[in-house]
């Protein structure tokens, strides 16, 4: 039963490894759990609100390398594991394990984000960055033959069926540019601002895994395991896909509130290149004498034909966003809105619901902290940044539960000038 085994770790540490689209490079959006529609300007536009280039901020901003992580492991966290160090696990701790996992699944996800630069001049602001998301389940009878091998926790030969075990991950480099477009017209009198905006992106598919189940059998008699995976071939990494996608902006400012939204992916090309992908059988069969298996690479046209449909059909879909923030002197407070149509890409939630805050009424420091409904559950973040002169270090740490997962997020820009 190794191949087994081998077959479930690498499910549940691939959802760990993958780095999704247009990266946040701010870490002051990070801490305030992402409310930040309102609050966006200067380099951190191009992933928020490209309008809030055109409300005359002007002059010059920059952002060098701000990287992001969420992720998480559950019911069974990564701890439980990592605690036993390579010590036999305790038949106790397996039982109880495999009791948490129930009719659901052990579900590992992640979601990674790194702006390497992004920066504006006047009304115009460019971003590259890489991002990805990745996520595994593995159902009761999967994660037991992987603790147990196929007699199971009783000691004695059993059926295992591992329907619902799955892998998903992709990864991104996406280069942008953003334009803020003021317009001649007021809605409450001379001080109003109001402008709109568009950013056009060119996104390139770093690489691609999908893996399900493919109708094991595991008995008394026989074990039959068939993993399939859809994968990047090693001489396309960097080039399994491409597409140019639009982002459409409206904001508008009064004093000291200012209102954006946006419509993300209005237009967006992307599709993965199927000429670059390989696939597997994933086979591992023992017929009580003879083990065989079969990972050999092997084209794409031979993986199922539900999977590559599956994967030929992912699209970045549109998504609606829309957020309000106040500034005083010492304080900003949003409060945000989105939500993406269908299903297709998932980069983060599907929809979003929150408020922040940030206050700096401290020297050199500005703290942050905001909460938000998600999709299937709730997030809250917290941060600070260290301001010496124009710039400032910033960090931010967050928690996201949804009925599947706990996860934990951390975020660092290592300088942000405005």
């Amino acid at each position: 039963m190794t191949k087994i085994r081998m077959i479930a770790i690498a499910t549940l540490v691939a959802a760990q490894a993958v780095s999704a689209q247009q990266p946040n490079a701010s870490a002051a959006a990070f801490g305030m759990a992402g409310n930040y529609q309102g609050a966006a300007s200067g380099a951190d536009a191009v992933a928020w609100n490209p309008a809030m280039l055109g409300l005359g901020n002007g002059g010059f901003t920059l952002n060098l390398f701000s990287g992001g992580v969420q992720t998480g492991l559950a019911p069974v966290k990564l701890s439980d594991y990592t605690a036993f160090g390579g010590k036999t696990i305790d038949a106790a701790t397996k039982e109880a394990w495999l009791n948490q996992i129930g009719t659901g699944t052990e579900n590992g996800a992640a979601n990674v984000g790194v702006s390497l630069a992004a920066l504006s001049i006047g009304p115009v602001a460019f971003q590259a960055g890489l991002s990805g998301t990745g996520d595994a389940n593995l159902n009761q009878d999967a994660a037991e033959a992987y603790l147990y091998g196929n007699a199971g926790r009783t000691g004695s030969a059993k059926d295992f069926s591992f329907n619902g075990s799955n892998l998903h991950g992709s990864s991104f480099a996406t280069g942008a540019a953003s334009i803020g477009i003021p317009l001649p017209v007021s809605v409450m009198g001379p001080l109003d601002k109001i402008s709109m905006g568009l950013t056009v992106k060119y996104v390139r598919g770093l690489a691609v895994a999908r893996a399900q189940d493919g109708g094991s059998v595991v008995n008394q008699n026989n074990v039959a395991v068939a993993f399939p995976a859809i994968f990047t071939d090693s001489n396309h990494v960097g080039n399994s896909g491409s597409g140019i996608g639009m982002d459409l902006g409206l904001a508008w400012n009064s004093g000291s509130t200012t209102i954006g939204a946006t419509v993300r992916n209005v237009m967006n090309t992307f599709k993965w290149n199927t000429s670059s992908l390989s696939s597997t059988p994933g086979t591992v069969t023992f017929d009580g004498t003879t083990t065989t298996n079969n990972f050999d690479a092997a084209p794409y046209a031979s993986a199922p034909a539900g999977m590559r449909a599956a994967l030929e059909d992912e699209k970045f879909k549109p998504e609606l966003a829309a957020g309000i923030a106040h500034r005083e002197d010492k304080y900003t407070l949003t409060a945000d809105a989105s939500a993406r149509v269908g299903d297709g890409i998932d980069i983060g939630p599907k929809t979003h619901l929150g408020v922040g805050g940030e206050y700096r009424g401290l020297s050199m420091l500005a703290l942050r902290a905001g909460v938000a409904a998600v999709t299937d559950g709730a997030q809250a973040a917290a941060g600070l940044g260290l301001k010496l002169g124009p710039a400032e270090i910033g960090f931010g740490m967050s928690v996201r539960s949804t009925k599947n997962n706990t996860q934990y997020g951390a975020m660092l820009s290592l300088l942000s000038i405005h």
